[in-house]
């Protein structure tokens, strides 16, 4: 099983938009028996609970955050996590780059107290002032951004914005699996995907082309060695106070996950 959140620079926009529209749940989380909409909603955000839950005991051995006031749930798509974050502090913000994403993240998220939703447009976080964050969670999201240097910007980013003494759970791959050479299969399988792809670009339906054709929107992968992931934290005045890993996840990818923080003066 694969947990997938979703924020991708704007031109990425549409890909997570028909997400949104075709099997939102699943793009967030991408079991193979939950396909088409299979996922139960009460189940798939129980596994929000338990992600978040596992991520405050780590964070309470290590001693962060000192605050529990504000945190920010980057890559929320329809609020999984940000509504098992929310249990923990008293305002959480999640961010996604997906319009229709955020529409139904506050739809099903409406009674939950403390959250908010918000599109993430840009390539910063200028939203937050600097120090202002407690807590800042991005699991299985940067890897979809396509760009190094948006993803170097992002990690900077977290940590300016993160509180003396702050935590941030970052996961960001530190390598991906060399292209597989190319069978007619595959070349099969490329042909009908650059079909379909044209005929989304043209104005086709994505629900239609996801039922029926098979069609599936982007998603591309990406990562960054754990030494220079590193580099990036500390260079930006970040302390990373465990790095796990490497988890070995499908198609080939190793990840790892960051627990950052900033030193308080």
């Amino acid at each position: 099983m694969v947990y997938v959140a979703r924020v991708v620079p704007s031109s990425g926009r549409q890909a997570w938009d028909d997400w949104a529209q075709v099997d939102p749940l699943w793009a967030i989380m991408t079991d193979p028996d939950k396909l088409h909409g299979q996922w139960d909603l009460d189940e798939f955000f129980r596994t929000g609970q338990a992600t978040i839950d596992a991520v405050m005991v780590e964070a309470h051995k290590l001693g962060v955050p000192a605050e529990s006031h504000r945190a920010v749930d980057f890559g929320c798509g329809v609020g999984r996590l940000t509504r098992a974050i929310s249990t923990h502090f008293d305002h959480t913000c999640g961010l996604d780059v997906a319009p229709t994403m955020i529409t139904e993240a506050r739809r099903l998220n409406s009674e939950i107290p403390g959250c908010e939703f918000a599109v993430q447009d840009g390539d910063d976080l200028s939203r937050f002032v600097d120090g202002s964050v407690d807590f800042l969670c991005c699991l299985l999201v940067l890897q979809h951004i396509p760009s190094r240097p948006a993803i170097e910007r992002y990690l900077r980013e977290f940590v300016r914005i993160l509180a003396p003494a702050g935590l941030a759970i970052i996961q960001l791959p530190g390598s991906v699996a060399a292209p597989v050479p190319p069978t007619t299969l595959r070349a099969r399988l490329a042909l009908r995907r650059r079909f379909t792809g044209v005929l989304r670009r043209v104005g086709a339906s994505p629900k239609f082309l996801y039922d029926r054709l098979g069609w599936t929107p982007d998603m591309p992968m990406s990562a960054i060695a754990r030494d220079q992931t590193v580099a990036i934290f500390e260079g930006a005045g970040g302390t990373v106070l465990r790095a796990t890993g490497p988890t070995n996840e499908p198609g080939g990818v190793e990840s790892f996950y960051y627990y950052v923080t900033v030193q308080p003066a």
